[in-house]
């Protein structure tokens, strides 16, 4: 047998067999060894497949569809070995076997699949997926679904999910009908190649309850079909057969003896129990991690999720709930604990994984945190990766994605890049929704460098060239988005001829230096001239001197000079507000406040975009300065960044005292 399926199983118990009027159990265990090296979303189990991207329409059949009739096929014949009868999977791209032998009186299947992708993420997807249908008269029988993803998640009711489950067919009833399932899950699961998963099922025949077998009278031969496969390649095996209603063609079905299966060494324990008892106790602390999560105890969470993944170190879904954990603590408010979250993100997708969805959180989060070399260096090895290289439409997709994160956290040069990339790939373009997508990301671009006028002309172009495929709501947001841009060139244009006068002037400048790097603010003293006096003596006195930027909003501020730490704080004054001719954009230096007029006191915030957002705060808040050197460090703060020293320079001949308002 193939020495690199590991003893994993789950255990499902079903109960009746529609259409035949009586009730009995059947019992099927499967397991698996995966490679989670994926790419794809979910498989339908009629292995009905589609290239991972923008989100489309994906029915899972119910077995009530018409079908066209299957064409004349030549039924593969097998391989008889010592390890089994073995059926050699025709995948047109990559290959594929199944053995069939016996084991401790179950009929045994090892499947051991080759393919450019593999296996689902568990993330409420399928991934690869095996359908198998069994019969003894070719009119009647069982159909049996297993998904051999290597984790198992719960849905949203925190229920357990079914990756499997059993239906019955019947030549009289004509679709079949599925059945009710008990909930299961792939209890554990170990990490093979990229692009290769092996999986094992053991069928208890005597319990599969149907014309021509019993427990009393167990059939001899057996007809059986399947679909396996993913996205990247889905057979249905033999061809030809209808796996919702097989009846119609029984002769299309494989056929073998079970009294000629080779008989392999028996387990020393029943797969049976020894997976049922594995099973009750991960469900049991699955149940315990949940409930400690529902009161916010997230060290007596964390310390049942260390428990578990010790007790079944190859239980993928241990470290599942790891990054399921790491990833929305933040989110939820949940206090820290003796870890670092970023880590387990990477060990989830350093497991194998080649869910892009679970690659681009990873990267976003890697972005958020500051970590652009850590995520620059993981997307280049992603794009490199087969994941990538292999598929086309994943790779456009994974980049444009990748592209709209890194405008969104200030990695410009980086989003150039990729855009530029994806231009040339005349063949991804060719799609609507994704030409139209790219589209708007090289307008987001030019929005984060500033530039409204290059914006305003790739919006006019999206509207001219794709108007009859945008919908009502991306049309509206081109039109707003279009009005606030032009109206950012008008005003920038007299911010042109401002700019020419402060280059005639003496204006003085704050030096900022941060953890990033320097940054360097032209203060408009004559709009601003007291607000001016009062950043100047700050400096003087060393007020910022060690504070950090405690707000970061991706794509819009960079906000700091808070004394405690948290948005709160003054330096005990406040100033009257000096709204001016000045307006907001990127690289503004402005003054924040509260929701009253003249509140201003210390805190400031640095513009990173021309974003609707940004321009919206123009004769609101005072502009006290525009960035003239280092907005590639501001486009990197993060919050908790310091300020280690804020020193102004190039001032004019005169003191600077600011007339103050009682705070």
């Amino acid at each position: 047998m193939n020495k690199r399926i590991v003893a994993i199983v789950v255990v499902l118990a079903i109960t009746g067999l529609i259409g035949l009027g009586t009730a009995h159990q059947m019992g099927l265990i499967p397991t698996n060894a995966i490679s989670a090296q994926d790419g794809g979303n979910s498989s339908t189990p009629t292995g009905n497949s589609s290239s991972e991207g923008p989100p489309k329409d994906d029915t899972t059949p119910t077995g009530d569809e018409k079908t066209d009739e299957p064409e004349e096929v030549e039924v593969p014949a097998p391989e008889l070995t010592e390890d089994g009868l073995v059926y050699t999977i025709p995948f047109e791209r990559g290959d594929g076997s199944a053995t069939l032998s016996r084991q401790n009186d179950l009929l045994r299947i090892d499947f051991d699949v080759h393919l450019p992708y593999s296996a689902g993420d568990g993330q409420g997807s399928r991934g690869s997926s095996i359908d198998l249908m069994l019969s003894v008269d070719g009119l009647h029988g069982r159909h049996l679904f297993y998904f051999p993803n290597p984790l198992w998640l719960p849905d949203g009711k925190g229920t357990l999910s079914s990756y499997r489950f059993e239906a019955s067919y019947t030549k009289e009833g004509g679709a079949p009908q599925r059945l009710a399932t008990e909930p299961t899950f792939v209890g554990e699961s170990d990490v093979s190649p990229w692009a290769h998963w092996t999986a094992t099922m053991w069928v208890d025949l005597r319990l599969m309850i149907m014309p021509g077998n019993s427990p009393a009278s167990l059939a001899d031969e057996w007809h059986m079909g399947m679909v396996i496969g993913n996205q990247a390649a889905t057979v249905v095996f033999p061809a030809g057969m209808d796996m919702y209603n097989p009846a119609k063609a029984p002769e299309k079905m494989l056929s073998f003896k079970l009294s000629e299966l080779p008989e392999i060494d028996e387990l020393d324990d029943s797969p049976v129990e020894a997976i049922t008892e594995q099973e009750k106790a991960m469900h049991e602390s699955m149940r315990t991690i949940e409930a400690k999560l529902r009161v916010r105890d997230i060290k007596g969470t964390w310390a049942e999720i260390q428990a578990s993944a010790k007790k079944w170190p190859k239980a993928l879904w241990a470290l599942n709930i790891q990054w399921l954990l790491s990833n929305n603590a933040a989110s939820q408010g949940l206090p820290d604990v003796d870890h670092n979250y970023i880590d387990f993100e990477k060990l989830y997708v350093q497991a194998g994984l080649g869910q892009s969805s679970a690659h681009l959180d990873y990267l976003y989060n890697l972005l958020v945190l500051g970590q652009n070399d850590a995520a620059l260096a993981h997307s280049a090895a992603i794009f490199a990766s087969p994941l990538c290289t292999e598929r086309p439409a994943t790779d456009g997709y994974m980049r444009l994605q990748w592209a709209e994160r890194c405008i969104t956290w200030g990695q410009v040069s980086e989003a150039e890049k990729q855009l530029n990339y994806i231009k040339q790939q005349e063949e991804l373009l060719k799609d609507m929704n994704f030409r139209v997508d790219y589209t708007f990301q090289l307008a987001a671009l030019e929005v984060r460098k500033g530039d409204s006028a290059a914006a305003v002309k790739v919006f006019e172009a999206l509207l001219k060239d794709e108007r009859k495929n945008l919908d009502t709501r991306q049309f509206n947001q081109i039109q707003q988005s279009l009005q606030f841009q032009r109206q950012a060139v008008e005003q920038w244009e007299d911010e042109l001829k401002f700019q020419a006068e402060d280059a005639e002037k003496t204006n003085p400048r704050l030096v900022i230096e941060t953890d990033k790097g320097k940054i360097v603010v032209e203060l408009f003293e004559d709009d601003a001239p007291n607000t001016t006096a009062a950043l100047v003596k700050l400096a003087k006195d060393e007020f910022y001197d060690g504070l950090n930027f405690h707000r970061v909003e991706p794509n819009f501020v960079a906000q700091g000079g808070c004394p405690n730490g948290d948005g709160t704080g003054s330096p005990g004054w406040r100033l009257k507000s000096e709204i001016s001719r000045r307006n907001h954009f990127r690289g503004s230096f402005a003054m924040a406040r509260s929701q009253r007029m003249d509140s201003q006191g210390c805190q400031f915030y640095i513009c990173v975009s021309n974003n609707e957002s940004v321009l919206s705060l123009s004769g609101k808040y005072v502009v006290a300065g525009r960035v003239i050197e280092g907005m590639e460090v501001a486009d990197q703060l993060r919050v908790g960044d310091k300020i280690k020293s804020v020193r102004a320079e190039n001032l004019r001949d005169h003191e600077y005292k600011p007339v103050t308002l009682p705070e």
